[in-house]
């Protein structure tokens, strides 16, 4: 059979019979029906056939030697990729026992020997068709999962679909990278899998609930990871029904996006709102007090009391400026309005200005706050936000160092290549090669705890146990940012109970 007889092929057929003359005649007879004819003159050789090419119809007689047809359809039926090909068993057997066990072998339908040849014709013709449309749909289907895999593959959200009892159907590639559980891990597991101690067991009801009304079910929670660790979720589940006029629920798909950074930025915005109410209220009430009591008492106190009031009042007031504006800063950071105004800046010098500016108040609280410079040290930059960062650095020492305390401030010239102790100048040794206007902030005050090193730069981040001492948690954060701005590094090491070191490392200018 050419090519072009196969290109116009109605269908594939398989027919196994033992008689060559039974072969010969339908052989003869589909073929001239514009069919691809396969014969195989015993069970054997079609099933052998079979593994290569899966047939639109198999013409399958009963009684062969060896193996007869009911064996050959119970392996054909055992066979996953044969299980659904039409078979069409020819008999000259007309007993209702054989057509019973043809029946429960899988036989589809029953042409008695010797048939009819428009009967026959009419069969295979309703068969193949029937077959073909039905392996259509099939492939039709199986595209439409591919494109539907593919696209959830792809999505950036957690994606898991389960049955109705919640059991793990379909895991995709973005739910294994934000729980922690492989596919393999989380296939067949429990939609309860990664359930946290804030996970209420009365959610799962309430969900089930409602998509049983009909609806969708949108909220947020929070879940665990494999490693133990927290994460938030904005969770949307979507009932799944069947198919079928009965329409009943037979599963869940759930989608998962991760909103950890979004509930962190707002449980930090309002710890610094709730930070900077406290820190407003604070000098803006004794202001408050101070000048309520200068005015209902200013002809009964002399010079040195008013003198002193307005002192004060002056002291509460320059801790608002401070406070506003670091606010301030930080804004003008985030919108891209900071200054980019450089020009070569005598770092030394500047040291020099924000250490006698602040040493009032570091004698208010008995400290001794000394600076050391070896030489001139010019870089590029802005001189009001380098002022700004040795200043932030300067009043944390002095926040946190108790009365009596040492502060001592050194500013000098750094070579990669130098040999130093690291614990005297932290992370130097990490530094690009070249050469380097450095300066440290070295107190004896409270230290912190290892746990905080990484945060300590985080906008609006306190350490717990010094929530007693005025601050928003804003300082070290704009420092940082502007020492990125300017092309270097701002660094700390620290024991608690022995002091901190705050390093700050720039790009020297020749």
């Amino acid at each position: 059979m050419n090519a072009n007889t196969v290109e116009k092929s109605k269908g594939r057929i398989l027919i196994v019979d033992d008689t060559p003359a039974n072969l010969r005649l339908l052989m003869n007879m589909l073929v001239k029906q514009s069919y691809t004819v396969h014969p195989a003159s015993e069970g054997e050789l079609a099933l052998k056939f079979v593994q290569t090419i899966v047939p639109d119809l198999i013409l399958l007689d009963i009684l062969m030697p060896g193996m007869d047809g009911f064996e050959v359809c119970r392996r054909l039926r055992a066979d996953p990729y044969l299980s659904e090909a039409p078979i069409l068993m020819l008999t000259s057997l007309d007993d209702l026992d054989s057509r019973l066990q043809g029946l429960e072998v899988g036989v589809d339908d029953f042409i008695s020997k010797p048939f009819h040849r428009a009967e026959l014709q009419a069969r295979v013709r309703t068969i193949t068709r029937l077959n073909r449309q039905r392996r259509l749909r099939a492939l039709e289907l199986q595209i439409e999962r591919d494109r539907t895999r593919a696209i959830l593959e792809a999505l950036g959200e957690a994606v898991v679909v389960t049955d109705i009892e919640g059991i793990i159907q379909y895991f995709n590639p973005a739910a294994a990278a934000l729980t922690g559980f492989s596919v393999e891990e989380a296939l067949g597991q429990s939609w309860h899998l990664w359930d946290s101690k804030e996970t209420e067991e009365s959610l799962y009801c309430q969900i089930i609930e409602q998509i049983q009304s009909g609806q969708t079910w949108c909220g947020e929670v929070v879940y665990q990871r494999k490693d133990g660790s927290s994460y938030d979720a904005a969770l949307t589940v979507a009932g799944l029904f069947a198919s079928d006029p009965s329409e009943r629920l037979v599963g869940f798909v759930s989608v998962q996006r991760d909103i950890t950074p979004v509930k962190q930025a707002e449980r930090a915005k309002d710890e610094f709102v709730s930070n900077v109410s406290h820190e407003l209220r604070t000098p803006l009430s004794v202001i408050t007090l101070i000048s309520d009591n200068l005015d209902t008492l200013y002809n009964r106190l002399d010079d040195d009391k008013r003198r002193s009031m307005i002192q004060k009042i002056q002291k509460h007031t320059q801790i608002l400026n401070e406070l506003i504006e670091d606010v301030l800063e930080i804004s003008r950071i985030d919108s891209g309005r900071i200054s980019q105004v450089h020009e070569r800046v005598c770092f030394s010098e500047l040291a020099q200005k924000e250490v006698f500016e602040l040493l009032l108040l570091a004698n208010e609280k008995g400290q001794r706050l000394q600076l050391k410079v070896e030489q001139p040290l010019t870089v590029f930059g802005n001189p009001a936000q380098l002022g700004l960062v040795i200043r932030n650095l300067l009043t944390n020492a002095i926040k946190y160092t108790p009365n009596g305390g040492q502060i001592n401030c050194e500013c000098r010239l750094i070579n990669t290549d130098s040999e130093l102790n690291e614990a005297d100048w932290p992370d130097f040794a990490c530094l690009p090669p070249g050469r380097w206007a450095a300066l440290r902030v070295v107190d004896n005050g409270v230290g912190i705890a290892a746990e905080h090193i990484p945060h300590l730069f985080d906008r609006f981040y306190r350490v717990q146990t010094q929530q007693t001492i005025r601050g928003t948690g804003l300082g070290l954060s704009i420092a940082q940012e502007l020492i990125n701005f300017h092309d270097g590094t701002i660094t700390v090491s620290s024991v608690p109970g022995s002091g901190s070191i705050f390093a700050i490392y720039l790009p020297l200018m020749a």
